[in-house]
């Protein structure tokens, strides 16, 4: 493919992230906003949406840290696709199991775009990068690696 292609294409990918950051970003503040004013007058089932909420910030948070863990201290190494998943609105997730160096097996599932999703068959080898202090944080090679280009570009 030619690299302004490549480019332009990277390009609209970082503006629809963005855009959907931005929208759910907005969404869950409102959410917060009127479960608190909620919650303040007396209505107590308010809690739920504040939680809940609480919650989806601290697992994006959590995965944003683990994926700059393992950009800098991951290692790498071949695990198996052991599930394909397709969800409605084009998303597709994979299941995957590696070996760490202790022996130890571990599983975790990743979303991945259509292309890899129709490329890998269960049983497919598939390059894993996990963390040698906590081996079951692990990501796809092809997430780490997006993850250190995005780390290079900040320093």
């Amino acid at each position: 493919m030619h690299k302004p292609v490549e480019e332009a294409k990277g390009f609209l990918k970082v503006i629809l992230i963005v855009t959907a950051i931005g929208i759910f970003t907005v969404v869950l503040g409102f959410l917060l906003f009127f479960s608190f004013r909620d919650l303040l007058t007396g209505n107590t089932l308010a809690i739920i949406p504040l939680l809940l909420g609480g919650y989806t910030v601290y697992v994006l948070i959590r995965r944003g840290v683990e994926m700059r863990w393992l950009a800098e201290e991951g290692v790498e190494t071949t695990g198996t696709v052991t599930r394909k998943l397709m969800f409605p609105r084009r998303r597709y997730q994979i299941k995957y199991a590696y070996t760490d160096s202790s022996g130890n097996q571990h599983h975790r599932t990743s979303f991945v775009s259509r292309e890899t999703y129709d490329h890998l068959e269960v049983g497919s080898p598939v390059k894993v990068v996990y963390l040698p202090q906590r081996p079951s944080v692990s990501g796809l090679l092809s997430d780490v690696e997006d993850a250190r280009r995005a780390l290079e570009r900040k320093a």
